[in-house]
């Protein structure tokens, strides 16, 4: 019998379509419904409607009514990035323990609040990272085990293979324009907030050390959504740690033809006794038959990065085949057993919100560093 009632914060073209599947998966869950804020955007209430719909679960068009029910315990909140602080807080403060889609939240003001929320609701938390996935955690049993010897530098990638590539300027300088206060678009996302969010949560969890000190880029390289809308599709960052230990980290969108699978997640740790990769295709076969290659799906007018899959069904995205990792995983299945687990044993999770602010403080103090070109400071 299910021990939690799941309810769902978001709808569909969020990462929502992908965390509720995974809880109704899980025999430990049930899904109670979908709710929002009231008030919200017709695209976006139809949006979250339409989830419940394709679930075949209650739709509650108030969320402060969903969140006294006395069926839920868990909260998978994916509101929109700029009212993450207010809806998170107010499901931690209803009692609901909390999955919180990635990046925490879009300012250190509003990560903090959820941190204080989790706290005063004394619940679980936990935001969506690869740190559960078995090549993190192979990674993070070579630090501890002392593999490199001393660790030195580690750095870490997340570049993801989506949208059409090609479209965008020529290679130039970009101007950032500070801390981003808006992140919500139909076409595009800002790739070193939200891809980059990746490797500075796994560096933090494999070091256990806080940034000090960020220097940043970004830039307009491939696509000619996000230059239209004046966001950066690559971003790159060093930083250096407590003890004097150095990362560097890049977040971006590459393309749907830039590599044979979704992309480049991987970290690399550097020691006085050696070096070592660690990746999620890693290790791999590769495969070649008569089959076509792939090939550029259509754009999709409400997705042209393909970010969604139910959009990139309708879009008719081919699977890519030709690279087979020995180690089949799915990471956002593993990664919620490992949330519900800490609950089942009353115990703190790998990434929880108070840790999470962290990352926030890292990712704004590298946007002012691309801003004035030179390193920042992190609080």
């Amino acid at each position: 019998m299910s021990r939690y009632g799941v309810l769902l914060v978001g709808g569909n073209r969020t990462h929502q379509e992908n965390y509720g599947r995974a809880f109704a998966a899980d025999p430990r869950c049930r899904l109670v419904g979908v709710a929002d804020e009231p008030d919200l955007p017709p695209y976006r209430d139809s949006l979250n409607r339409m989830l419940a719909a394709e679930l075949d679960i209650p739709f509650f068009a108030d969320l402060d009514e969903a969140l006294a029910r006395h069926d839920v315990q868990i909260v998978s909140m994916v509101a929109d990035v700029e009212r993450r602080g207010r809806v998170a807080a107010r499901c931690a403060e209803a009692g609901m323990h909390l999955y919180l889609d990635k990046p925490l939240a879009g300012s250190v003001a509003d990560a903090r609040a959820i941190a204080d929320a989790v706290k005063r609701g004394g619940v679980r938390s936990q935001m969506f990272s690869t740190v559960t996935t078995p090549w993190a955690r192979a990674a993070r049993g070579a630090v501890l085990e002392g593999r490199v010897g001393r660790l030195l530098g580690v750095h870490a990638d997340m570049l993801i293979a989506k949208g059409r590539p090609g479209t965008g300027p020529a290679i130039r300088a970009r101007t950032e324009r500070g801390e981003p206060n808006q992140y919500t678009f139909v076409e595009a996302k800002r790739e070193l907030f939200d891809m980059g969010i990746y490797p500075v949560a796994l560096i933090h969890w494999l070091t256990g050390r806080r940034a000090t000190r960020v220097s940043a880029v970004t830039g307009n390289y491939f696509f000619a959504e996000h230059a239209r809308l004046d966001l950066d599709d690559l971003g790159a960052m060093t930083l250096e740690l407590e003890g004097g230990l150095v990362a560097s980290a890049s977040g971006g969108r590459i393309g749907w033809t830039s590599h044979p699978r979704g992309g480049v997640s991987r970290v690399i740790l550097v020691g006085s006794e050696g070096t070592l990769d660690f990746g999620d295709t890693e290790p791999h076969l590769e495969l070649y038959a008569d089959e076509p290659d792939f090939r550029m799906p259509r754009i999709h007018p409400w997705d042209p990065m393909g970010m969604w899959a139910s959009t990139q069904q309708e879009a008719g995205v081919p699977p890519k085949r030709r690279w087979l990792p020995l180690q089949e995983a799915n990471g956002i299945a593993q990664d919620i057993g490992a949330f519900l687990d800490a609950i089942d044993r009353g115990v703190e999770s790998e990434l929880p919100a108070a840790e999470c602010v962290h990352h926030i403080e890292i990712l704004m103090a590298a946007y002012r560093s691309a801003t004035s070109g030179a390193p920042v400071e992190v609080p």
